[in-house]
Order: structure tokens, then C-alpha cells, then sequence
């Protein structure tokens, strides 16, 4: 086995400021396969510092995240902490040293509860049959609670919360035992608005306290907002590394990143239904704003997003529009005819596909290949009498993934060869096979880059333009507003506003709405004032 080599240089890299690093790797190589993920990468960490590892999907940097916690043993290289070389064979030895890492897909167990979550693996030496010590795990799961803004009983299943308050409750798992440098492999991936900037305070207070943060990550906001020191990764190595200055703006960073100037995305025009066309889904009976009742229409060809904080009720919305779960409080029709699935599978035969937030939790089969994973929901597709014709499954196959550009070597390899973008490619292909009433959407560029993103909205565009109603749920508000053609905005169950063609200029105001905080930040209008609506794109008074 290839173990992490101890013969280095002596160590005592330092920061401008004259501080020995805490954690240094030099010349980390690391091999899967015929695949380098790892070529000769150095780097340092700092004790007080958030050091920022950017790059696109596939560039190396989950793989140097899971190196520095254990996960991996890097083929060549060496790993010094504190002024000494170490390898660790698990990350229960790098957690033992001071090292966490807060994983980019979850590792929660759904069925254990917050506290249970959080002490796990971490239980120590007990007879058998031993009493599990609640009164003594609780007080400390409350404080890390507490140090993330959650309120929350430390008995709560986790697969009784939403997809971000898990992501926290990852970032808090990591933070239980008080460690010296806490990797983040890409946290903010499934963060809504609110909870990234919980988030960033949580960053911010483990540099006051001098612990060293190794934000692992693509998002050049997340960098601009806590970053002190900048490493670019690509293809395997490291391009350049720098500190942020106040002379580093967003726009500069992504240069570095891409190697080319950011160019302005670019939007297709919106589209409005027809004059008295009706929409394929129509969701009425939602609680509006000033008491009043609001319905939400989803027509062919348009994109409308769901917007708002975690619980706000939109995710109620989507869910059942997908038959993950009843319309319990208000009403749904499909195409005219009342509707409300009991399961997934019964709104895919309706004709409406859904892709849900939470990749490796509820939507990748990570022991089956792409083949497998793509061709899920389509074998009636390429099948006769029970029999899967392997050739025509193929060929759809190759072509839905040419099709949506996605990067593989194999088709009959694991999914999880794959970066977390090309797997999500694979996943939205997936789903677009399976839609031909109606594209349900959540969180569908969570956890991939830049150029993946943009394809993906092309994709979910062209499906637009060929007809196809899109509902989208999104935590990203930039996405929600490059992507949809009509926003509706929710805040403690209530539907507050519509806003057609959305642009940059409406971020207050969405804000504002999700915080219910809309009538301090923007006057109210009287309705005969209010911006010209159509059909059911608006709000309908009832």
C-alpha cells in the first residue's frame, strides 16, 4: 500500500507575518486509476486564517481535502502539522490530532437523532450493552447548536429536517470535539441565502479563536466574503496562491480561476403564456399576503422559481407537485383535471419528472454505474417483454450524456468516478428523459463550477423553449434570478409576491420578502398600481 512519504525538507513555512504554518502538504501526488488528481500539490494553512481552495469540478480539491482529514492516502508527498510530519490511516486519527473535515455530501445517518449524529464514532470505550450518557452528550451538542444559530431539540431526527439544516448539522458534527483546522469541502453547496451567511459568522468566529479553516470550494462569492488567502487549483495542481487584499474583487478572482475575462451571463428572453392559455400545473389555496389567497402557475414554456428561507413552505410546494409528499393544505391541477400524486412514480407516469436537493442522499446509486444511474426511470424505454434491449440502452444513453456534456470515460463505470458536476449532469439528463408535462428542479446546480452551472441552465432553457413547464427551487438567489422567468417569494408559509422578468435590481425586494420584511424596505403599492400581471404568473386574490 502507498503510504504518505516522510522524507521532506525541514519544515517552517511561514505566512508574511513571520507564523510557522499549522498545517503544510508538500508535493502531494495522489493516483485513481489512470486519473491524476493529484499532481505535486503544496500548500500551507494558518492557525487564525480562512485559506480558500478554488478551483472547477475536477480540479483536485476535494481530493487534497480528504488527504489533509485522513480519507485518502496521498501516493507520494508529505503531510507536517504542527511542526511534525504525520500520516494518518482514517480520519479518526486526524480528528485525534486536531483535524475535522465537514464532507460535501452528507454523512448523516437519517434515522439517529442530532445528538446521536454528533457523538458517533466518537462514543469511546464502553462495556456492552452500556448505557448510552445523554445527560452528559447533550449540553455540548447545544452549544454547537447554539454556535450555529440553530434551534433546534438535540433529539430531532435529522431525516425529519430539510436538506440545509442537515448541511449545518454536517459543518456542526465537525465542530464537536474542538478542533485546531476544520476542512470544508465545498459547505455552501446546499446553503440558502441566510443560512451561508450563518455560515460565514461560524468562519469568521473560528478565526477570532485562532483556529485554521480550509474552505474547500468554487464559489468566488464564498471567497470574497471570509477568504484571507486564496490557492487556485487546476487540473490536479496549483496555479497560484495569494491573499486577499482589498484590491481582489470578484471579478479578478475569477480571472485567476478561469484564466479569461468573466463575461456577463447571458439570459435568454422571457417568455409570457399566451392570452388565455392555461397552465399545465396550477397550485391554488396557498396563503397569501394581507390574508388573501394565492395561486401559483406553472405554464408550457415558462420557468418559475420558489424562493425563500429554509421552512418557509415552498419546499412543500415542489414536493408534492413530484409526489414526495401530500398537498395537505392546498390544492393541485394538472392540466385542468385536480391532481395530487401519492408517489414519485405515480407524477412521472402524469408525466412530471423531479430532480431533489441532496445528490448522494437522494438521487445518485453510488455502488452503480452511469449506465445504471441514467437509464433509472427509462427502462421501459428500451425494453420489450421485461427485457432490456442493451444495445438500444446504449445508444440512449450515450446520447442523453453527449447531450448534456457530460465528462466519462466509461459507461459502465461507478458514478462516483465521476465529479460531483458531471454526476449531476447525469442526473438532470435523467429527469428531462422522464418530463413531458412538467420539470420539477431542487437545488440543480448545487455543488458544481462555473462552466457546469452555465451549461445546466442552457439545458434547462432549451427544455423550456421546446415547451416544457420547469419548476425550480433554488437556494442560490443569482440562479434563481438568471434562470426564471417569474419568481414567486414565500416567507412562514405565505406566498408574499410575484415577480415577473426578475433582474438584478428586485434583489431588496425578494429579500425583503423572504425576511418579512417587505414593508420596510419597500412601500406597499395599492393593487390598481401594482406592475401589470399575467394570468396566473401573478397573484390571484381570492
Amino acid at each position: 500500500m502507498s503510504t504518505l512519504s516522510l522524507h521532506a525538507a525541514p519544515c517552517g513555512h511561514t505566512a508574511a507575518g513571520g507564523r510557522a504554518a499549522l498545517l503544510e502538504v508538500r508535493g502531494a501526488t495522489k493516483r485513481f486509476g489512470a486519473t491524476l488528481a493529484l499532481d505535486d500539490v503544496s500548500i500551507a494553512a494558518h492557525a487564525g486564517e480562512i485559506h480558500c481552495v478554488l478551483g472547477e469540478n475536477g480540479a483536485g480539491k476535494s481530493s487534497l481535502g480528504k488527504v489533509i482529514a485522513g480519507l485518502y492516502r496521498a501516493d507520494a508527498g508529505v503531510l507536517v502539522f504542527d511542526g511534525a510530519p504525520v500520516q494518518f490511516a482514517n480520519p479518526g486519527q486526524a480528528r485525534a490530532m486536531g483535524i475535522a473535515i465537514v464532507y460535501q455530501e452528507l454523512s448523516l445517518v437519517p434515522d439517529l437523532s442530532i445528538r446521536a449524529n454528533f457523538w458517533l464514532g466518537s462514543e469511546g470505550a464502553r462495556l456492552p450493552l452500556a448505557r448510552v450518557g445523554r445527560r452528559r452528550e447533550t449540553p455540548r451538542v447545544r452549544e454547537v447548536l447554539a454556535q450555529l444559530g440553530v434551534e433546534l431539540d438535540p433529539e430531532t431526527r435529522v431525516k425529519d429536517l430539510p436538506v440545509t439544516t442537515q448541511q449545518l448539522l454536517e459543518i456542526g458534527k465537525a465542530l464537536m470535539h474542538r478542533p485546531r483546522l476544520v476542512v470544508f469541502d465545498e459547505p455552501t453547496a446546499m446553503l440558502g441565502a441566510i443560512e451561508k451567511q450563518r455560515f460565514f459568522s461560524v468562519l469568521r468566529t473560528l478565526r477570532d479563536n485562532g483556529i485554521a479553516s480550509l474552505l474547500i470550494t468554487h464559489h468566488i462569492d464564498d471567497v470574497t466574503a471570509v477568504g484571507d488567502r486564496v490557492t487556485v487549483m487546476r487540473n490536479g495542481r496549483v496555479v497560484e496562491s495569494f491573499p486577499m487584499t482589498g484590491a481582489i474583487d470578484a471579478e479578478h478572482v475569477l480571472e485567476r480561476l478561469t484564466g479569461r475575462r468573466g463575461a456577463a451571463a447571458v439570459r435568454s428572453p422571457r417568455t409570457a403564456p399566451a392570452a388565455g392559455e392555461s397552465a399545465v400545473l396550477e397550485i391554488s389555496g396557498l396563503p397569501g399576503r394581507d390574508d388573501g389567497g394565492a395561486t401559483v402557475g406553472v405554464h408550457r414554456g415558462g420557468i418559475v422559481g420558489l424562493y425563500g428561507v429554509v421552512g418557509c413552505g415552498a419546499e412543500r410546494v415542489v414536493r408534492a407537485a413530484a409526489g414526495v409528499q401530500r398537498a395537505r393544505d392546498f390544492s393541485m391541477r394538472l392540466n385542468g383535471r385536480p391532481f395530487g400524486p401519492a408517489t414519485p412514480a405515480e407524477a412521472l407516469r402524469a408525466g412530471i419528472s423531479y430532480l431533489p436537493a441532496g445528490r448522494q442522499a437522494n438521487a445518485v446509486f453510488p455502488t452503480r454505474s452511469i449506465r445504471e444511474n441514467l437509464m433509472l426511470s427509462q427502462l421501459r424505454r428500451v425494453s420489450r417483454l421485461g427485457f432490456i434491449n442493451r444495445r438500444r440502452e446504449t445508444s440512449v444513453a450515450l446520447d442523453q450524456l453527449r447531450a448534456s456534456a457530460v465528462k466519462f470515460a466509461d459507461l459502465d463505470a461507478g458514478i462516483d468516478t465521476l465529479s460531483g458536476g458531471n454526476q449531476q449532469k447525469v442526473l438532470l439528463a435523467r429527469a428531462m428523459a422522464g418530463a413531458s408535462a412538467l420539470l420539477v428542479l431542487e437545488e440543480p446546480t448545487a455543488g458544481v463550477d462555473i462552466d457546469a452551472k452555465q451549461q445546466i441552465h442552457e439545458r434547462i432553457r432549451a427544455a423550456s423553449r421546446a415547451g416544457l413547464a420547469v419548476l425550480v427551487l433554488s437556494s442560490d438567489l443569482p440562479e434563481t434570478l438568471a434562470l426564471c422567468d417569474v419568481v414567486y417569494t414565500f416567507f412562514a408559509g405565505t406566498v408574499m409576491d410575484c415577480h415577473v422578468a426578475p433582474a438584478a435590481g428586485d434583489h431588496d425586494a425578494i429579500l425583503a420578502d423572504i425576511l418579512g420584511q417587505r414593508s420596510a424596505a419597500r412601500p406597499e403599492q395599492p393593487r390598481s398600481q401594482a406592475a401589470p400581471t399575467v394570468n396566473e404568473w401573478s397573484l390571484q386574490a381570492t
